[in-house]
């Protein structure tokens, strides 16, 4: 219990806030290429979706 109660203040003390910038990463899409965030931002704005529940 503590455990958990640990973990989730250090996942919110590590969220973003509205309007903060999403550090870069690099990411595989759902046909295999790599994508990066810088490449995708040079493009338009990103919006990230993160589907939970599919496998």
């Amino acid at each position: 219990m503590i455990f958990n109660y640990m973990l989730l203040s250090i996942a919110a003390l590590s969220a973003l806030a509205t309007g903060m910038a999403a550090p870069e990463f690099e990411a595989v899409s759902h046909d295999g290429r790599k994508i990066t965030l810088s490449t995708l931002h040079k493009h338009g704005p990103v919006m990230l979706v993160f589907l939970r529940g599919f496998s």
